[in-house]
């Protein structure tokens, strides 16, 4: 409304000075009055029009202002007094306007001292991004941007809306802290324990027990409902969880120092599944965290969160469970169901071992025995069995069991019987296809269970505490009684495979795997042809040999060392050598690296007081702890030390 008056009195001034001019002029000369006066005219009318249109652009720029100066006449509420922050800036978030509540938000005085606040105050803000979400001094805005297009159809502005979700979040991260977590608690050698103790001894370790874990369910502020004598169930929220996690579950150590006279410790294992879905999914995740925990040898806390698992414990040695009732289960289940095929597939892990081939051959026995049709896949001869599948070929039943791949892919169908030895996890097997095609899939293993399991097997007999899958194989075996007639050929597989993974009845023996060597031996077993199995060319002694010399030591405690890779049998000579740095005075540990088609092999071993499975596994390998190994692709030896340091760091940091 000023802008109007003040152009009427730029006007008015014009026409007075115009008419001034005429008076004047006419004073002076008469005659040409009426033609001086009609020039004085016209020359207002132009200028009028001239000012008019310089004006009518300026009005248009400062529009907003004139109007936020001066509203007494409007009934709009003005952009400086919406009540939701915002601002304008430049491609270079430069602050170019502001409102008032973004003002008293962010602060006056820096605003008006400096246009580059913006950067300061908002440094991880994307003009690009349309919306997203900042933090200031505890507080969270979420950011809705405009763009702002010239004439030229080019963008230099953008518009800026703060619509604070503080509360939101506020609540959002509340709900998420007090989801509810769902556990179950299994004690692992229950059993075995009470075998120990008298009974008058007995309810005093029960009312222990009991009250180590009210105690620590009081103390996450959850409940514990005891529905088993050796199982209970869990309930506490989500924010306790990541406290428990920071504390490394203490309560697996709290119940394995109860004691109550000369007994076996009592060890736990533990399941916590987390699901956003329900309590119903979250049970399930439990149960599969809890089986997977027992799979691995217990005393040990696993996390399921989705598809992502969660490690903790795991420090003590496999425990058998009624391992003898439960070898007579699976033979009998076994048996059956080879009865009801009529052609068998076994197969190993790949770079099979003597366990692998020992157990395949052991399988393949009891099929014969049944006159049902089976085969062994096999890949590639390694340096490992060469000695073994040499003696099978000198044999003529044995010519047409082994086949390849390709072989096996044409012959399998939905019927046929495939079983898995050695491993269970699928991307180890020789032939991972016959697991998609079959539908009858039977699983024998004693390593420790990893996350990649076969989850579609209809037959698992999956025990860590073994020290062999051929010690697994000979205990259903010997279930059979007369049916099965072993040959010294297949009784010295299945005594070499023993003899392999316990390193000649030096580790992860017990009174089961001396049962199941004397079995073999009464079968015919000699450990004499055995041995031969295990003999070494001089390049491969000379090579382990050189292995041990050259060795250092990457911690106090712990030996590495590396192989020279132009060996026949690097891999295996890589092991042995693992083998021989244990007796080393000093050394708990040991790792030997070999390069070999452009795969680095690790061999890991120790006594048990590391556990070199759990190191192994941050590599993406497994296997037991005193026992393991990885493999790590297109990688060097030195940054294969480097990532090997970098997992032994990883365990040695959990485990203080």
């Amino acid at each position: 409304m000023k802008q109007n008056n003040n152009d009427k009195k730029w006007q008015g001034s014009i026409s007075l000075l115009c008419l001034l001019i005429a008076v004047i002029v006419c004073v002076i000369k008469v005659k040409y009055c009426t033609e001086i006066l009609f020039f004085v005219v016209c020359l207002q009318f132009i200028t009028t029009v001239i000012i008019q249109h310089l004006y009518k652009e300026k009005s248009i720029k400062v529009e907003k202002i004139a109007i936020e100066k001066d509203n007494n006449n409007l009934n709009l509420k003005l952009p400086s007094q919406f009540s939701l922050p915002y601002a304008v800036i430049d491609t270079q978030k430069k602050l170019l306007f502001y409102n008032t509540m973004f003002e008293q938000i962010f602060g006056e005085k820096a605003l008006k001292t400096n246009q580059k606040v913006f950067r300061k105050l908002f440094p991880h803000y994307d003009v690009k991004e349309q919306k997203q979400t900042i933090s200031f001094k505890e507080r969270t805005f979420d950011i809705y941007t405009s763009f702002c297009e010239t004439k030229n159809n080019t963008v230099d502005t953008a518009l800026l809306c703060f619509v604070e979700t503080t509360q939101y979040q506020n609540l959002e991260a509340t709900l998420q802290e007090q989801k509810t977590v769902v556990s179950l608690l299994f004690l692992d050698n229950y059993e075995e324990v009470i075998e120990t103790l008298d009974e008058s001894r007995l309810p005093i370790l029960t009312a222990l027990i009991d009250r180590k874990l009210n105690n620590f369910a009081s103390s996450v502020e959850g409940i514990v409902k005891k529905f088993e004598k050796d199982r209970y169930i869990f309930v506490f929220s989500q924010k306790q969880l990541e406290i428990l996690k920071e504390k490394k579950f203490e309560l697996l150590n709290q119940i394995r120092e109860i004691t109550v006279g000369e007994h076996i410790p009592v060890t736990i294992s533990m399941g916590i599944g987390v699901d956003d879905k329900n309590l119903e999914a979250a049970m399930k995740s439990a149960k599969a965290a809890v089986a997977l925990a027992l799979g691995r040898g217990g005393d040990q806390v696993l996390i399921k969160e989705g598809e992502k698992y969660l490690f903790y414990g795991g420090k003590s040695g496999e425990i058998s469970h009624n391992a003898r009732i439960r070898a007579r289960v699976k033979a009998d289940a076994l048996w059956e169901m080879i009865g009801e095929t009529n052609d068998v597939f076994v197969m190993g892990h790949k770079k099979a071992d003597l366990d692998s081939i020992g157990a395949c051959m052991g399988i393949y026995t009891i099929a014969q025995t049944m006159e049902k049709q089976c085969y062994i896949v096999l890949d590639q001869v390694s340096p490992g069995i060469k000695r073994l599948y040499e003696r099978l070929e000198e044999t003529e039943e044995y010519k047409t069991v082994f086949i390849t791949q390709q072989q096996a892919l044409e012959k399998v169908n939905e019927q046929s019987l495939v079983v898995v030895v050695d491993t269970h996890r699928p991307i180890m097997t020789i032939c991972p296809q016959l697991l998609d095609i079959s539908k009858k899939i039977v699983v024998f293993d004693h390593h420790r269970k990893s996350t990649d399991f076969i989850d579609n097997a209809v037959l698992i007999y999956h025990e860590p505490y073994a020290s062999s899958t051929c010690e697994l194989i000979t205990e259903m075996i010997q279930y059979f009684g007369e049916k099965i007639k072993l040959k010294p050929l297949q009784a010295d597989a299945l005594l070499a495979g023993i003899t392999v993974d316990t390193k000649n009845f030096c580790a992860k023996t017990g009174a089961i795997t001396f049962e199941a060597a004397a079995f073999l031996r009464r079968h015919g077993a000699d450990s004499t042809r055995v041995r031969l199995l295990f003999q070494n060319d001089m390049a491969s002694y000379q090579a382990k040999a050189s292995a041990v010399k050259d060795a250092k030591m990457i911690y106090k405690d712990i030996a590495f060392s590396v192989c020279p890779s132009d060996v026949e049998n690097s891999v295996l000579t890589a092991a042995m050598a693992a083998d021989d740095l244990l007796n080393i005075v000093g050394v708990k540990a040991s790792f030997v690296c070999c390069f070999l088609e452009e795969v680095v092999y690790i061999s890991a071993r120790s006594f048990g007081e590391i556990n070199v499975q759990m190191i192994m596994e941050k590599l993406g390998g497994g296997g037991h702890m005193t026992i393991s190994g990885a493999q790590l692709s297109h990688c060097t030896i030195e940054q294969a030390e480097q990532k090997l340091k970098e997992a032994i760091e990883s365990y040695l940091k959990e485990d203080t």
